[in-house]
């Protein structure tokens, strides 16, 4: 399994499209914080995050979106025909593979915002309370900004594991690179979009049952989501991660046995 999920990696994150597009937005995340007080820098830091989700869910897609289309092209199709439990393996490996991947890229574009932020606030104000950035002004949250840091780097990891298991369904159902490209970036874009035009009405804590804001765990604690919307979400996450792969198995076999 260990050399099936390698595989898996290599083949995700080695694309010479998915060195350049990260290694271009490692860059354009190293450029968005202006030098100012701790409460502004790091309050900026948390807003250009959530910022750049498009670009984040843009390149989460384009590591997985074709990752059952090139399947049957691939050395592991031999495997997959003459190994016991071989189907079974491989929508393991890939689904390991792509939450390893993409958390990897994710959190990268993550860190990199968090190191500038330390740097452009000379490596203080990481004990402040988050009700003491613009950001999170109306949270009345006591959680720091270093606690803030960490939860966020979790629940970043625990998004991209799900958005990973859900663009390889959707990859195996479709059997096409751009529906899950298509799709998942509307599941990740729709909640951004419209929860940003409905801030101002008070309305964008519903939310908080997404996946995304789950991902983003920041926006739960600016909006102050209430807890039963948060269980909900995490109700939806984890059936997510028990029926996608379920699902995708399925796909995956019919495909096969085609």
């Amino acid at each position: 399994m260990g050399t099936l999920v390698k595989s898996e990696i290599r083949k995700m994150l080695l694309k010479p499209s998915i060195i350049i597009t990260w290694i271009v937005l490692l860059l354009f995340s190293k450029i968005l914080i202006r030098p100012d007080t701790a409460s502004e820098v790091w309050a900026d830091v948390f807003n250009k995050i959530y910022g750049i989700v498009p670009l984040i869910g843009l390149i989460t897609f384009m590591i997985i979106s074709a990752a059952y289309t090139l399947e049957y092209s691939s050395n592991m199709n031999e495997l997959i025909n003459t190994t016991q439990n071989g189907k079974k393996k491989v929508v393991m490996a890939k689904w390991i593979g792509a939450g390893i991947s993409t958390s990897i890229v994710n959190v990268s574009i993550v860190l990199i915002i968090y190191i500038d932020g330390l740097i452009k606030s000379n490596f203080s104000g990481l004990d402040l309370p988050l009700k003491e950035l613009w950001y999170f002004g109306n949270s009345g949250s006591n959680i720091t900004v270093l606690q803030m840091m960490i939860i966020l780097i979790i629940t970043v990891i625990i998004g991209s594991f799900f958005f990973s298991e859900l663009g390889l369904y959707l990859s195996a159902i479709s059997k096409s690179a751009s529906i899950p490209f298509i799709f998942g970036g509307l599941l990740m874009g729709v909640p951004y979009i419209i929860s940003g035009i409905l801030s101002r009405g008070g309305y964008a804590k519903y939310f908080g049952v997404t996946p995304l804001w789950g991902m983003m765990s920041s926006e739960l604690i600016r909006y102050k989501v209430p807890m039963a919307l948060i269980i909900v979400q995490i109700v939806i996450v984890i059936a997510g991660f028990i029926l996608l792969p379920k699902l995708t198995y399925k796909s995956f076999i019919k495909e096969g046995k085609r």
